[in-house]
C-alpha cells in the first residue's frame, strides 16, 4: 500500500480479501486492539450475504490510533439488505455501516468519490474494497456523480450518524409573520423538543409596511438567507423542516426562488414545509422542488382567514410596492397538488387560531415525524433511476 506524505492512502481504489486487509491495518502497534471489532464488521457483513465492503476514514491511514470507520456494505441483491442501519462505538473506535446493493451501482460509485474527496474538492485519498466472495472482480467506477449527488449522498451516508447518536430527528426551522411576537412558539417548541426536535425561531422585525416595502422585504430574505446557512453549518444536521405563518411563507418562498429559478440548486434541502396563513400566490409551482430541493409541502387552507382575503388577486399589486409572489394560498389552496404538494382545510381554522394544541399535537407533528428524511429518500432514489 502507498501512502502520501500526510499519511493519507494514495488516490484510487484499492482491492484486497478480508486476511489482507486485517494483516494490513490491524496488526501493527496500537492497531491491534481494533482487530477484534474489524472481524466482527467483516463477519456480520458475510453473514448477511455482502458481497464486498468500501472503506473509507481514518482508519485506513498511516494514523496510529484511528478514530473512526466509515464503512459501506454492499450486497449481491437490494433484498438482502437489512432493515436497520448501525451507526455505534466498539474498541474506542466509532463506526457507521451503511448500505446499498450491487444494482445501486451509481450510489456506490457517489459514495467512493465523497469518501476519496477533501473539504475543497480535491480527490486526494483512496478508498479500500475489501472482497467477500473469492471469485469477485474488484469494483470499477463509471459513473461521474455531479454536486446535487453528492450533496444527496454526503446527507443520506455522511451526517446520518449524528442525528442517530444524538437521537434527534432534525432541526425545525420556524418563521413567524408581521406584528406578532410569535406567542404561540410557547405551544409549538415544548411539543416539538419532546418529540425530538431542535425548534430554532427565525426572529425578525416585522412592521405591516413590509407588504409595501419592496427593500425592507429584501433584507429581511437576505438575513433569512445568512441565518438558516449559518444554522446548516453550526449544527449539520442531516434534515431541516420548516413550518411558517402568514408573511413567513413568504419569506421562505422568496428565499427559495432566489436560488432556484429555472434549475438552480438549494444550498440546503428542505425535508418538510407547512405553509399556514399563506399569503403565497396559489399558483406557485411547489412541485417544480420535489425531491431535490424540498420533500414535502403541506398548505393549511384556513376556512375563516380574515385577513389573507385582503391580499390582491391581479398584478396591479405591483404598483403598490408588493411582490408577484404575494397571493391568497391560505384561502384558494395550492392550484397544482400531488403527492408531495397538498391542501387540508378547515373551516374552524381563522389566520390567528391555528398554533393551538390540538393543531400542534395531532397534524403538524405527526406530518413532520411521518415525512422525516423523506427528501434524502427519495433524492437518493431520483440518483438511482437515472
Amino acid at each position: 500500500m502507498e501512502y502520501t506524505e500526510e499519511g493519507k492512502l494514495k488516490p484510487g481504489i484499492h482491492s484486497m480479501t478480508a486476511g489482507e486487509f486485517i494483516d494490513a491495518y490491524c496488526k501493527n502497534g496500537n492497531r491491534a486492539a481494533y482487530e477484534h471489532a474489524v472481524i466482527n464488521i467483516f463477519d456480520f457483513a458475510k453473514y448477511y450475504g455482502a458481497t464486498r465492503l468500501i472503506i473509507g476514514g481514518s482508519f485506513i491511514t498511516q494514523a496510529d490510533t484511528p478514530n473512526d470507520l466509515d464503512c459501506m456494505i454492499v450486497f449481491g441483491d437490494e433484498r438482502h439488505i437489512p432493515s436497520f442501519v448501525d451507526c455505534a462505538q466498539m474498541d474506542n473506535i466509532e463506526y457507521d455501516l451503511l448500505y446499498s446493493s450491487e444494482q445501486m451501482s451509481k450510489s456506490i460509485d457517489t459514495y467512493i468519490k465523497l469518501m476519496s474527496t477533501d473539504e475543497l474538492g480535491n480527490e486526494d485519498r483512496g478508498v479500500v474494497e475489501v472482497r467477500l466472495r473469492d471469485m469477485l472482480k474488484p469494483w470499477k467506477v463509471v459513473y461521474e456523480p455531479d454536486r446535487e449527488d453528492m450533496e444527496i449522498i454526503s446527507r443520506v451516508y455522511c451526517e446520518r450518524n449524528i442525528i442517530e447518536r444524538n437521537k434527534r430527528r432534525g432541526i425545525l426551522v420556524v418563521v413567524h409573520g408581521l406584528m406578532t411576537r410569535a406567542e404561540w412558539l410557547s405551544n409549538l417548541t415544548p411539543s416539538a423538543n419532546s418529540q425530538g426536535w431542535i425548534v430554532a425561531p427565525f426572529i425578525y422585525d416585522n412592521p405591516p409596511t413590509l407588504l409595501f416595502d419592496n427593500s425592507g422585504r429584501e433584507k429581511v430574505v437576505e438575513r433569512f438567507r445568512e441565518w438558516i446557512y449559518a444554522l446548516k453549518q453550526k449544527y449539520r444536521p442531516l434534515t431541516i423542516s420548516v413550518l411558517c405563518h402568514s408573511f413567513g411563507t413568504y419569506i421562505v418562498t422568496k428565499y427559495i426562488e432566489g436560488f432556484v429559478s429555472g434549475k438552480g440548486f438549494l444550498p440546503l434541502q428542505i425535508d418538510s414545509l407547512i405553509l399556514t396563513g399563506s399569503i403565497v400566490k396559489p399558483d406557485y409551482d411547489w412541485n417544480s422542488h420535489i425531491p431535490r430541493r424540498i420533500g414535502r409541502v403541506l398548505n393549511i387552507v384556513a376556512g375563516g382567514d380574515d385577513a389573507v382575503k385582503y391580499m390582491p388577486k391581479t398584478d396591479w399589486k405591483k404598483l403598490v410596492g408588493m411582490d408577484p409572489l404575494f397571493g391568497q394560498g391560505a384561502i384558494k389552496g395550492v392550484a397544482n397538488e400531488s403527492s408531495a404538494v397538498e391542501n387540508r382545510k378547515f373551516e374552524i381554522l381563522t389566520h390567528t387560531n391555528i398554533f393551538k394544541d390540538d393543531v400542534i399535537e395531532q397534524l403538524f407533528l405527526p406530518y413532520l415525524n411521518a415525512n422525516n428524511k423523506i427528501a434524502n429518500k427519495e433524492g437518493l432514489q431520483e440518483i438511482i433511476k437515472r
